[in-house]
């Protein structure tokens, strides 16, 4: 059925249009906040009820009149703005009149509020009208929040938002679906970003356990003084707020000034596990440009950072299994504009006005912190380390030139494909001549860095700093693209022989992509590394489904967490004991958790030996890995009996395998695997090549090299 263009129902627009403001809790707790500091509120108070999808904020801000509390939830009505123009010195949060109006419509919603010009405290219950708090009079909300009544010469708000999304059953179900740390993680996020422009408010957020019937807090924010610096109060902000996720001697103070913008933050100089603490902060709001954020991460991870802190560990690790990410806070100030305030509802910026220099000022920001903490090397030619008396144009073409330059470098390398005519009649053995210079080691490692072209086109966003880089980028895939395989080159194929201990060469003919057959030379090692691999992965989900693990019990294990980690272990403590790894968490203080260990599977407890260190690092990130989507749950009621004999069954599962287990079993099947200089019959090549070609991956080696390069394409000629 087809309808005329018509206007939306009055209802219906309302219903859809405050979706976009109060998505979740979390973001609806974040306006009323917002509100708060607004109204100059130096304590603010909040406690939430995830069960019932309910909060109240108490503040001593300046309060409403009667008058403007019966204005208020109306749309478009505000306080902040006359006209537009007057977005360009706004210095609210709030400015639509949109925030309350959307809320209103999907809970129950209840205000009460006192000005200083008034002796009395008036009350709202929406849509009704304010009344007068009295005796005789009682607020129609549940027991649980607290109601006040302000004395003469004090002022203040409660907002008390019950049953959100009542009305939107769908959405209320998912929200509640949700779990309690995600709800806590954002919720700290948008705190932190308030504190951080605004470090002297004293902020108490508590939620409700319904194990222990009673409220918790969880977290605190209180008695920064104005004495502190503002690095400081940034460091003690982030400590009051995550906990003791890093020592406070390990956040480097970084500042930078340019003409009208300024940069203040903090960098770690140690990594951590989140990658989520990674903040930019834009006249108070929040840059969400992920593109530009994982750019940033990737500068750092292009110097290694943080890779001395593995080496301090007494449990050694094979290559870099286990990701780590800087934490930053970095909050600028630019002249603000309008187009900046206008981009999304929930107040962050997406594309600066001013992104062609606010974006080289933060990378120079990066670039001389790791100079300075020894990871780059001073660069005499890099002008930016002038940066406050350079020009706005020569800051952007300097920090380009410095990134193209540098990727220049690494991905500077061109090659060209070999082809050899074959003449029908001759033996497979004297048709193929391999020279030794075919088999040098330049021209693998040169193949190699096409599996490493998409990655690095992903750390290297099309940014105006990057200008040349995609094109070196380009240059690889344009000279190597004719050398990729694909799975199908197994399907037919005939082993020629074993090339000087290290290789066996085959010639295929089943591939798709080709239509003439290849020469393929399969690294032995890599090889048989896969193969083994395979196997013990095989092996250790049998283990898991038929619980089976050898387990070892532990004794005085006690690891320290932040109270945003124990949330992460009390969450997925069920997916943990699959692997028999099983703990409890109890709360310290503000600031720190336990995780007490309480046993270990036989395979990491003979690895773990007693370092901490490095079982806090392997448990973290899995933890994260599952949070992240990185690892998947694994559903132990899915897995059937056939699943140990079907392999391709069981490798669906391969990915919820923590990545501990796979480091340990990487370091298994490459120290048992065939080595460089073992020689081997035609008929062992025969059979190591059979198997690898039944791998579910079978082009790379438990460490990610690739086990086979192709070398040649064959093209024969039919002699009449």
């Amino acid at each position: 059925m087809s309808w005329n263009i018509e206007k939306l129902d009055s209802i219906v627009t309302k219903r859809l249009k405050s979706q976009v403001y109060a998505v979740s809790l979390a973001s609806a707790v974040r306006e009323i906040v917002q509100n708060s500091i607004d109204a100059h509120a130096s304590n603010i108070d909040v406690t939430i009820d995830l069960s019932s999808l309910s909060f109240a904020v108490y503040d001593d801000g300046t309060g409403l009149s009667p008058d403007d509390l019966n204005k208020l939830g109306t749309r478009n009505h505000t306080s902040k703005i006359r006209k537009l123009s007057d977005l360009t010195t706004i210095n609210t949060y709030g400015f639509r009149g949109e925030a309350i109006y959307s809320i209103s419509d999907i809970s129950k919603l209840f205000i009460c509020s006192k000005t200083k010009d008034y002796n009395s405290t008036w009350m709202r219950k929406f849509p009704s009208k304010s009344v007068m708090l009295s005796k005789n009079i009682k607020p129609q909300v549940d027991p649980f929040w607290k109601v006040q009544s302000w004395s003469q010469r004090k002022s203040g708000t409660v907002v008390i938002v019950e049953d959100m999304l009542y009305n939107l059953p769908v959405r209320r179900r998912i929200l509640k679906e949700q779990p309690s740390f995600r709800t806590f993680n954002a919720l700290k996020a948008d705190m932190l970003q308030i504190l951080v422009a605004n470090p002297l408010v004293a902020l108490t957020v508590s939620y409700t356990d319904e194990s222990k019937g009673h409220t918790d807090v969880l977290f605190r924010s209180k008695n920064i003084t104005e004495e502190l610096t503002k690095h400081q109060r940034m460091s003690q902000v982030l400590r009051n707020v995550f906990g003791a996720i890093i020592p406070p001697d390990m956040l480097k103070k970084v500042s930078l000034k340019f003409n009208d913008y300024q940069i203040e933050g903090i960098i770690s100089k140690i990594p951590i596990r989140l990658k989520s603490l990674q903040f930019i902060f834009i006249n108070g709001r929040r840059y969400t440009d992920s593109i530009f954020q994982t750019y940033i991460d990737s500068l750092f991870q292009q110097q290694d950072f943080g890779d001395s802190n593995f080496s301090l560990l007494k449990t050694k690790t094979v290559g870099k299994p286990y990701r780590s990410h800087p934490l930053f806070i970095f909050d600028l100030r630019c002249p603000q504009t309008i187009d900046d305030l206008l981009q999304d509802p929930a107040k962050n910026i997406i594309k600066p006005s001013h992104v062609r220099t606010i974006e080289p000022l933060i990378i120079k920001t990066v670039r001389s912190f790791l100079t300075f903490q020894g990871y780059l090397p001073p660069d005499k030619s890099d002008k930016s380390l002038e940066i406050v008396s350079c020009s706005q144009a020569n800051v952007t073409s300097i920090s380009r030139q410095s990134q193209v330059s540098k990727c220049g470098q690494v991905l500077d390398s061109k090659m060209k494909m070999a082809r050899i005519i074959v003449t029908p009649g001759t033996s497979v053995a004297n048709k193929y001549k391999v020279s030794k210079t075919t088999l040098s080691s330049e021209r693998i490692n040169k193949i190699r860095l096409y599996g490493q072209k998409s990655i690095l086109r992903s750390k290297l966003s099309s940014r105006h700093y990057d200008t040349g880089v995609l094109q070196y980028c380009d240059n690889i895939e344009n000279t190597i693209e004719d050398l990729s395989i694909s799975r199908s080159v197994l399907a037919n194929y005939e082993v020629i022989n074993q090339v000087d201990k290290k290789f066996v060469l085959i010639r295929c003919s089943g591939s798709s992509i080709y239509k003439t057959p290849i020469l393929i030379l399969v690294d032995q090692h890599a090889c048989d590394e896969r193969i083994r691999l395979e196997d013990l992965l095989h092996s250790l989900l049998s283990e898991a489904l038929t619980r089976t693990f050898v387990t070892q019990d532990l004794t005085d294990c006690y690891i320290e967490i932040d109270r945003t980690e124990a949330d992460l272990f009390r969450h997925y403590q069920c997916e943990f004991k699959k692997w028999e790894i099983n703990y409890e968490v109890t709360n310290g203080t503000l600031e720190t958790s336990l995780l007490i260990i309480k046993s270990l599977p036989e395979v990491l407890a003979s690895k773990y030996n007693g370092d901490n260190n490095y079982l806090r690092m392997v448990l973290l990130q899995h933890a994260h890995d599952l949070k992240d989507l990185k690892k998947l749950p694994m559903n132990l009621t899915r897995l059937e009996s056939h699943t140990l004999t079907d392999r391709l069954y069981w490798w669906k599962y391969a990915s919820c395998i923590p990545t501990v287990f796979h480091e340990i079993l990487n370091s298994k099947a490459c120290r048992s695997a065939i080595m460089f200089g073992d020689e081997l019959s035609r008929q062992e090549c025969i059979i190591l090549v059979n198997k690898l070609s039944q791998c579910q991956n079978p082009f790379q080696c438990a460490h990610g090299r690739p086990s086979m390069v192709p070398i040649a394409e064959l093209n024969q000629k039919n002699e009449t």
